[in-house]
């Protein structure tokens, strides 16, 4: 059985345009919940928890798994109150795709395929450590999609690219009301998309993944 602790996803501006998770201690969004601090910039599904939102939070429950951020949180779209930014996850997607991004780059270059246009043809996929396993997907457009689960579970290529091609292009890329700015990053809050990913997550968690 697969173990899969979150995703992010970052746009080509190198910003994080939706997060989730399933499996996760110490998380800054269960953080801000169980706190009942800034009520409405966290979100489950297409439900605006307030302070007396319990803090269960599997999906596999369930439960419609939290989700960051949203329109009125993105670094880009923020309102002017500073008490609807979750600054953790600001600073932890930050790291996150800087510590990707570094990965990637050095895997380029001992590949000696490293490009000035950026992208990954050194083919860096993922990296374990010994609590859990990254597993990386840049697909054509620039979007980048990070995955992590448990040290055991190896190869999750087609997954991300399941992920991609079938649920961020169906329910996102073709989205008539998402608005693809290409100066300006923008939040991922379609419902269907949530649904969609969280029940082909559900999914792949209950079956067993052939090894690579």
């Amino acid at each position: 059985m697969v173990v899969v602790n979150n995703l992010y996803i970052f746009d080509r501006h190198c910003e994080c345009i939706f997060y989730t998770e399933w499996n996760r201690t110490n998380s800054p969004l269960a953080a801000e919940a169980e706190a009942g601090r800034g009520s409405k910039d966290l979100v489950r599904g297409n439900q605006v928890l307030t302070g007396d939102t319990s803090s269960s939070r599997s999906s596999l429950d369930g439960q419609r798994p939290l989700v960051w951020p949203t329109t009125s949180t993105s670094t880009t779209h923020r309102v002017s109150a500073e008490s609807l930014r979750n600054v953790a996850m600001e600073e932890e997607a930050k790291l996150v795709y800087g510590v990707v991004y570094s990965t990637r780059n050095i895997i380029n270059k001992l590949n000696s395929k490293d490009s000035s246009q950026g992208g990954n043809p050194g083919g860096f996929t993922s990296f374990a450590t010994n609590t859990y396993r990254l597993h990386y997907y840049e697909a054509p457009t620039g979007v980048k999609f990070i995955l992590n689960t448990d040290v055991g579970t190896t190869s999750m290529q087609p997954v991300l690219e399941m992920i991609y091609r079938n649920i961020y292009v169906e329910y996102v890329m073709k989205n008539p009301l998402f608005r693809i700015d290409p100066k300006v990053s923008t939040p991922i809050e379609n419902d269907y998309f949530r649904a969609v990913l969280n029940n082909y997550i559900r999914e792949i968690s209950s079956a067993a993944m052939p090894a690579s």
